[in-house]
């Protein structure tokens, strides 16, 4: 009677750990952002007629707005973004290794139709994985690597579950970013709200986006 006692209070105790660990840790079988994203549909089927357009031999690329280098790197890009939906859980997370306040884009998945809002991340400093960082905002005076923003403010907007880096060149002072962009979004694009803000009025902005 003793012994089966024992073995019951054990097994209990076991119940309980596991029970716990099971709501804290992430299940290994959660489903990925291609699941729940509207943007892999769109990345779908933009590279499915991207990958047509360039295994066509009278194609005009330079009627579709493509040269056949500029064209390569846009499949190359949409292979990218699709594999990160497909193996990403996270929503999105942004890490600021300049040494000045970024401003970028995110809310917080766990709020009912929640909005991107602009918000500051210091330097040094990464996004928490519980706040879904979706693009950051483009200063109208910024120098963005392999972008042109004819002189106004934007958005670059990323693909749900990236994990981007934001640097910069210490030669030239550029933003580089390390994976591709989805989408720049002006003003005209949108309905995000874009602050009136210098590269030197964001850095001077108290950082409060949700860090690590």
């Amino acid at each position: 009677m003793l012994r089966t006692l024992k073995n019951a209070l054990s097994f209990l105790l076991f119940a309980g750990v596991l029970l716990v660990l099971v709501g804290v840790a992430r299940p290994a079988n959660a489903d990925p952002i291609a699941e729940k994203s509207p943007q892999y549909a769109e990345i779908t089927q933009s590279l499915g007629e991207l990958t047509q357009l360039q295994a066509d031999p009278n194609a005009d690329l330079e009627a579709a707005g493509y040269s056949a280098a500029s064209l390569a790197q846009k499949i190359s890009d949409l292979r990218f973004q699709k594999y990160i939906q497909e193996t990403s859980e996270d929503y999105g997370i942004c890490s600021n290794t300049t040494a000045a306040t970024v401003g970028v884009y995110g809310y917080d998945p766990d709020r009912k139709n929640a909005t991107p809002e602009i918000a500051y991340l210091g330097a040094g400093q990464t996004t928490d994985d519980d706040w879904a960082c979706t693009g950051v905002f483009l200063p109208a005076d910024a120098t963005v690597a392999g972008l042109d923003l004819g002189g106004e403010g934007a958005i670059a907007s990323l693909v749900d579950g990236t994990r981007l880096t934001i640097s910069e060149n210490s030669t030239t002072g550029a933003i580089e970013f390390d994976a591709p962009i989805y989408k720049v979004l002006k003003a005209a694009d949108t309905t995000t709200p874009l602050p009136q803000l210098s590269l030197g009025d964001v850095a001077a902005q108290v950082a409060n986006a949700p860090v690590d």
